[in-house]
């Protein structure tokens, strides 16, 4: 995680300097999980994006951070934080394509790689990606599809998937539907409730849970925020 870190922070200031801006954007969200057997754990994540464009091609860093607050348990509460960087192209007005390195310290720690897309146009928004691990000797693939349709007045319904794929350790998915409703001022607030399930492998029982967001997107400016990708390490 910290040759990632490295690397973003030595690209940071020759793309300021580029007058390439595209945008920032941020994201804060209150999250509560119940497994629905009496467990509930609370947490909050803020989630920080910057891209810049150079013609066709541009670069995307993005840095997540987030801490569990409260839990029916006795836990010792976790602090995490993942990276994110992003090498883009645009294929077209409508479509973008790029290619993702992310790292984060949950857990065992994750450290992928990854082929993405951006499809926009007009009220439709999709974004997927696949990917592998660094590590040879681990078994993991991932996917993710998660879609926007903007119905009317600032309204939007929102959906995602979720899956990484241990090989013979199990898998991880997530299904998720919510709305966003975009505001006059560039934010957006949303809610989201998605069902987890936590495969342990053959032998182990599959844990089930849900998760309820809560969380508002800022633009903090340029005029192509919308086009950043929205990869979430953690989740």
């Amino acid at each position: 995680m910290s040759r990632l870190l490295a690397a973003v922070l030595a690209l940071l200031p020759g793309m300021a300097a580029a007058q390439a801006y595209e945008g920032t954007i941020v994201d804060l969200q209150y999250q509560k999980y119940d497994d629905g057997a009496g467990f509930e754990l609370d947490s909050i994540e803020g989630t920080l994006d910057a891209s810049w464009m150079f013609g066709r091609v541009g670069v995307q860093a993005g840095l997540v951070i987030g801490k569990e607050i409260d839990s029916s348990d006795d836990l010792d509460f976790q602090h995490y934080r993942g990276l994110a960087l992003h090498l883009t192209t645009d294929v077209s007005d409508s479509l973008r394509l790029g290619a993702l390195v992310a790292s984060d310290n949950r857990f065992d720690g994750i450290y992928l790689y990854a082929a993405e897309a951006l499809y926009m146009n007009g009220p439709l928004r999709v974004e997927g990606r696949v990917g592998d691990n660094f590590n040879n000797g681990d078994s993991f693939s991932l996917l993710e599809v998660k879609g926007a349709f903007t119905i009317a007045g600032g309204l939007s319904a929102r959906a995602g998937l979720h899956y990484s794929d241990y090989g013979d350790a199990g898998y991880y998915r997530v299904l998720s539907v919510g709305a966003g409703y975009q505001m006059n001022n560039g934010a957006e607030l949303y809610a989201d409730i998605s069902r987890h399930a936590n495969d342990f492998g053959a032998g182990s029982p599959t844990l089930n849970g849900s998760l309820f967001d809560l969380g508002v997107r800022f633009n903090l400016g340029g005029g192509n925020s919308d086009k950043a990708f929205s990869y979430q390490p953690l989740n």
